[in-house]
């Protein structure tokens, strides 16, 4: 698993939007949709919504956000304290 797509994922679920999570992490839409893309295949499940606007998680999706989105905030505070 790339630490980076996580993060992209998470900014996408947030955001509800590709384009505006890839301008915030400053990447293009393209990467952002292939980051969540090999996510998907990775896990085997859908995680995002594409056919709603705003995009929306799916009940996966959701599940996958709150624990990645845990992860990366104990992920930060750990880089943190090494500081």
């Amino acid at each position: 698993m790339h630490l980076r797509n996580v993060e992209l994922f998470c900014e996408i679920a947030q955001r509800r939007s590709f384009s505006k999570a890839a301008e915030a992490q400053n990447v293009s839409q393209p990467a952002a949709s292939q980051a969540v893309h090999a996510l998907e295949e990775r896990l085997g499940a859908q995680l995002i919504d594409r056919s709603v606007r705003p995009l929306g998680l799916t009940p996966a999706g959701k599940v996958y956000f709150e624990g990645c989105r845990r992860l990366l905030d104990e992920f930060r505070l750990v880089e943190d304290q090494v500081r």
